[in-house]
């Protein structure tokens, strides 16, 4: 079996494809070098005999005509890595069945979520900010916090990241609550979290997480006012998207009632944080956008697309297969 490799970004593809996932792959068949719409005259004749093609983060954006021309006996692209609204559509108008490791990439976004909650609700951001400088302080804020017994999460989202918080949360002794009007409440159930409306959700917990998918609509969905119904030392935290943010306003939020806090790993403009409100609050903690898949992580995602080859190979049912009815609620 001849299997193409996607990929217009070497250093992106090689985090993914390490020597030692090529070496597992190479056992389903022959590999391509990295194809793209650049070099595809190059190894027209290897993907035209292609029935399976993986890929990750760089997947280039082939059209519909250059998939009939260039790869007419492909039945399936397995992409290691999460979102694939930007190149999935002309494969599956196609025929071809895609693969996502969306899921893969919820478990680290979930594990830092959940060190994120637990150590919000000991009141560790500000505390450790102000402790070189004020230890009174430092510990006046510590004890000020909900501490995590009996402390009420909120999620927003229940998405494959929003559910796999809160079932490690159900390691904690923690009240869980979510806003999610595409979840019944018998999943809810299932997961532990009682489902509210969002400015419920707002008003009454201790910390906040977003996990709603990435979506035009949802554009600003947290605005101010959704942050003035926050408690004081309530934390805020974001893995979502930035441009689910109002960030002047949660500034403003941030600069009116310093007990609350925000941590934030994506925000608008991340490679420029300086011009942003956020950057300059005292009570915003900002990361570079690490919660997903770093270091060795993103190997992850490849060999779960290669346990999703050996069901399709077997002919039994996918577990992380996109269609396009699903591609219009997924991130």
């Amino acid at each position: 079996m001849k299997i193409a490799l996607f990929g217009t970004n070497e250093i992106q593809f090689s985090k993914v494809f390490t020597p030692a996932v090529l070496e597992k792959l190479q056992t389903y068949g022959e590999l391509s070098p990295k194809i793209n719409q650049k070099n595809i005259e190059q190894h027209k004749e290897f993907l035209s005999e292609c029935e399976i093609a993986f890929s990750t983060w760089g997947t280039p954006k082939f059209t519909k005509e250059e998939i009939k021309k260039y790869m007419p006996k492909l039945k399936a692209l397995f992409y290691s890595a999460g979102t694939v609204q930007y190149f999935a559509r002309p494969f599956l108008e196609c025929g071809i069945k895609v693969c996502s490791a969306f899921a893969a990439n919820a478990v680290p976004v979930a594990e830092y979520t959940f060190a994120q909650i637990t150590l919000a609700a000991k009141g560790f951001f500000q505390s450790a900010k102000n402790y070189r400088i004020l230890p009174a302080r430092s510990l006046a804020f510590a004890n000020s916090s909900t501490g995590i017994f009996d402390c009420k999460v909120g999620l927003v989202g229940l998405g494959a990241i929003g559910q796999e918080v809160a079932k490690k949360l159900q390691e904690l002794d923690v009240q869980v609550f979510a806003y999610d009007p595409f979840v019944s409440k018998d999943k809810a159930a299932e997961l532990g979290v009682t489902l509210i409306d969002l400015e419920t959700l707002f008003s009454e917990c201790d910390i906040i997480s977003n996990h709603l998918a990435n979506k035009k609509e949802l554009e600003n969905i947290f605005n101010y006012s959704l942050f003035k119904r926050m408690k004081k030392y309530s934390t805020f935290i974001n893995t979502g998207r930035g441009a689910q943010v109002a960030e002047y306003s949660l500034a403003l939020s941030l600069l009116l009632h310093p007990s609350r806090t925000f941590v934030g790993d994506v925000i608008k403009k991340e490679f420029f944080p300086y011009i942003n409100p956020l950057f300059w609050c005292h009570n915003a903690i900002l990361t570079p956008h690490i919660a997903g898949s770093t270091g060795k992580e993103p190997q992850r995602m490849a060999y779960y697309m290669m346990d999703e080859l050996e069901r399709f190979l077997n002919g039994e049912n996918l577990n992380y297969e996109v269609t396009l009815s699903s591609l219009e609620r997924m991130a």
